[in-house]
């Protein structure tokens, strides 16, 4: 009876380890959407990489290959001629500033 338990305790901890993973996996690949407005945008790079500042926070704009994303210089251009117009951004990963991450830019769309 106690190999049971001991087995059920290994299985409920292995189970929950792979859950815990998915739950991280899903909450970076998945892309969200924020309503804002752009304060600041340029055509210049910054470590290979286009910067969007909006009212809310900062985002990064690049070309994520695994995404099939190529078009980070035509979406950092719409989100200059959207500059302090309410937008709607599809965005998806993580912002965390110890580690100079930022979540990256999918779509810029103008709210109307």
């Amino acid at each position: 009876m106690a190999e049971f338990f001991v087995n059920l305790k290994i299985k409920l901890v292995l189970f929950a380890s792979c859950g815990f993973i998915v739950l991280l996996l899903f909450s970076y690949f998945i892309s969200d959407t924020i309503e804002t407005r752009i304060t600041d945008a340029q055509m210049t790079k910054v470590d290979g990489r286009f910067m969007i500042a909006t009212e809310s926070r900062p985002f990064v704009n690049y070309d994520a290959r695994y995404r099939f994303k190529f078009n980070s210089g035509t979406l950092q251009n719409e989100a200059i001629r959207l500059k302090g117009k309410p937008v709607r951004i599809r965005k998806y990963g993580w912002r965390m500033p110890v580690f100079s991450m930022y979540e990256n830019v999918v779509s810029v769309k103008e709210m109307k």
